[in-house]
């Protein structure tokens, strides 16, 4: 004879709701709470027939390439965060050419993670959805979502939010007496490339301006995609840019300066993340910096912690910090 809820229930010392999802593989459940769970099952002989997962392995965090510096310092901000709660973390990077973002789910699972936290995944491409990762919280394991999602998920999901990013980067400029005020932007199929285009446009008109859709240019999210994307807002005469990441920005001061314009003495730049080569470049970026540590913790909360949320909640949006460096200034004469 099985046990009755209430019997599992007292002897695990947490209710019979939290009983029921461990028992049915739901999300939203504690690691620690779910293993005592088990534990008390299997003390008294509790069988349903099924094999289910203890989740008692690592966390995986699945990062798009590695190349872009924005992704490695969400992975090890959250990396760094699950180890203060005893938790493994083992960081994978997919790429088109050597191992797909779907082969390392597949793996994950098979190895009985604990949890997967997947940074910019294959979900923010259209036709894609999120019927692989449901599968992973069908079998017992948590999964959180790390920016470039579109709209509201049906997982945990975490975000900078890029449309209020854009907005504060036209702002700024603008204070500045900035009014011809261009966008580098990734291909628009993307959700991110999306909302940064609404923030954009959000703010000419609240500040008035005459907007004009030649200003945005569609490219790739690389180095070389700034640099292509800048040679036609600066034929243009654009005397400010705005940009989807830090990597696309230097590739705009790159085009910039061999163009003949000195920044920002004759166009300001602005990029986005906040990444260490922000501080680096010649000038030093200003950019919207990710609250990578503010992130983290919120990602481990969803995953370990024992108010573990269930995915029927909003995605947790927070906003990007301007941080003010040497490549804005006023617009020339």
């Amino acid at each position: 004879m099985r046990p009755k809820l209430s019997e599992i229930a007292l002897q695990a010392e947490v209710s019979e709701a939290t009983v029921s999802r461990v028992l049915n593989a739901k999300p939203g459940v504690a690691n620690t709470t779910r293993r005592r769970v088990l534990d008390v099952l299997s003390d008294l002989g509790y069988s349903d027939g099924r094999s289910r997962r203890t989740g008692t392995g690592a966390i995986g965090i699945v990062t798009p390439e590695l190349s872009n510096p924005i992704f490695p310092h969400l992975a090890q901000s959250i990396e760094s965060v699950l180890a203060h709660h005893g938790y493994l973390s083992l960081v994978c990077s997919s790429t088109a050419e050597t191992v797909h973002e779907q082969d390392f789910l597949t793996y994950l699972a098979d190895q009985g993670a604990s949890g997967v936290v997947v940074i910019n995944g294959r979900y923010a491409l259209p036709g894609v959805g999120y019927e692989s990762y449901e599968e992973l919280v069908d079998q017992g394991i948590p999964v959180v979502l790390v920016n470039g999602f579109a709209g509201q998920p049906p997982l945990p999901s975490v975000a900078v939010d890029t449309r209020e990013a854009a907005a504060h980067a036209v702002r700024h400029l603008g204070t500045l007496g900035h009014e011809r005020i261009g966008l580098v932007i990734g291909p628009s199929r993307y959700p991110t490339a999306n909302d940064f285009v609404s923030g954009y446009r959000d703010a000419f008109v609240e500040l008035g301006f005459d907007y004009n859709p030649s200003f945005i240019s569609e490219t790739l999210w690389t180095l070389e995609g700034g640099q292509a994307g800048a040679a036609q807002l600066l034929e243009q005469g654009v005397t400010g840019i705005v940009c989807g990441n830090d990597v696309m920005a230097i590739g705009v001061v790159a085009a910039a300066k061999a163009w003949g314009a000195s920044v920002p003495g004759d166009v300001s730049v602005i990029g986005f993340d906040g990444s260490t080569l922000a501080r680096l470049t010649d000038p030093p970026l200003t950019t919207l910096r990710q609250p990578a540590a503010q992130m983290a913790k919120a990602v481990a909360s969803l995953l370990v912690g024992d108010q573990a949320t269930s995915s029927n909640v909003p995605a947790q949006l927070f906003r990007a910090e301007l941080v003010i460096g040497r490549s804005t200034g006023r617009p020339p004469a």
